[in-house]
């Protein structure tokens, strides 16, 4: 169903209509058993995923019956985050209604091209220092106004071992209404040292056309703290109007634009895919030492695909290298299915 005024409307009054968990229970219409399940005896499957610069990320995913809870509940607390989001966030965001502001990457990387001099910073470890705590506080605060039991057996539903987990479909919105005094906080200092600020999940992006001195980045780290988070200071990097700016993967020097690691990278996929063909081509992308299945080729297609796509919506449907790419990926599709 697409989201209208009266469905999101609706959606968010039915998520504060919930005075007791059996409220919860008739929207849902599942059996009480489940629910009980479900709250005393959590499954996750636990796994983990190499970081992109080192060491791995812990991942929980709920069983079947979980995720479906959780991911009724997500509909519900979506609608409500979107009638109250602050402007500034991007991410985690349900689709925006009809000529409604987009939320995503560009909307996130665009207030930000062409300023002197752009920050960045990351939140550090941030789903996991989500704390159960934390989040039965915010339900039983003014924003829900849950009453205990109510807030409790919510909180045992979209936490897992103590913190939100990674994983939960839930727990992306979860994670932007903890961020509600941080982003209030933030665009304050924001306004009042003239920076621009936007937030895209745990990526944090100050910038200005004056030089930001280290003064206010220890100011902004400060209030970062406050609001029980950390900064991973790997990453706090400040880049001048001489040098590469970057804002959610995106570079904001002159335009949003796609960085040239990644159009490099669809360069060279599409040459190996038009020179060597596709089973090559797939084996050579996953550094697989012997030839990849076909479940392998299709991914490999489906991702290059994706690539020359995100190009698009970057650069625009009209952009004539975003034209050349599919161009040259629908002639290889083409040509192999002519071969089949």
């Amino acid at each position: 169903m697409k989201n209208t005024p009266k469905t999101i409307g609706a959606k968010a009054k039915t998520l504060l209509g919930f005075h007791a968990f059996a409220d919860v229970i008739k929207y849902l219409q599942l059996p009480v058993a489940t629910f009980q399940q479900q709250i005393n005896h959590p499954d996750y499957c636990a796994f983990k995923i190499p970081k992109k610069k080192g060491g791995f990320r812990e991942i929980f995913a709920p069983n079947i019956e979980l995720k479906f809870i959780q991911t009724l509940l997500n509909e519900l607390f979506q609608a409500y985050y979107y009638t109250i989001k602050p402007s500034v966030v991007n991410g985690f965001v349900i689709n925006p209604l009809r000529d409604a502001p987009s939320c995503n990457i560009l909307a996130n990387a665009s207030p930000h091209v062409g300023k002197k001099y752009v920050l960045n910073l990351d939140l550090k470890d941030f789903f996991p220092s989500i704390s159960a705590k934390r989040i039965q506080d915010l339900l039983l605060s003014p924003v829900f106004n849950y009453e205990q039991h109510l807030a409790t057996a919510m909180t045992l539903l979209l936490t897992y071992k103590g913190q939100l987990p990674i994983g939960a479909p839930s727990s992306p919105v979860m994670s932007n209404f903890i961020c509600l005094p941080l982003d209030e906080a933030l665009m304050a200092f924001a306004h009042e040292n003239q920076l621009v600020y936007t937030r895209y999940a745990d990526d944090l992006t100050f910038s200005s056309d004056s030089l930001i001195h280290e003064t206010q980045i220890e100011a902004l780290i400060k209030r970062i703290q406050d609001n029980d988070f950390q900064v991973n200071f790997k990453k706090v990097r400040l880049a001048s109007s001489g040098s590469k700016q970057t804002v959610t993967g995106l570079t904001v020097n002159e335009k949003p634009n796609v960085d040239r690691k990644l159009l490099k990278k669809i360069r060279a996929m599409l040459h190996d895919l038009s020179t060597h063909g596709l089973l090559k081509a797939s084996t050579h992308h996953f550094k697989a030492k012997q030839s990849v299945s076909e479940g392998s080729q299709h991914k490999f297609l489906n991702r290059l695909e994706g690539y020359i796509n995100f190009v698009g919506q970057i650069r625009g449907k009209e952009d004539a290298l975003y034209h050349r790419y599919m161009t040259d990926f629908r002639t290889q599709v083409v040509l192999m299915r002519s071969i089949i």
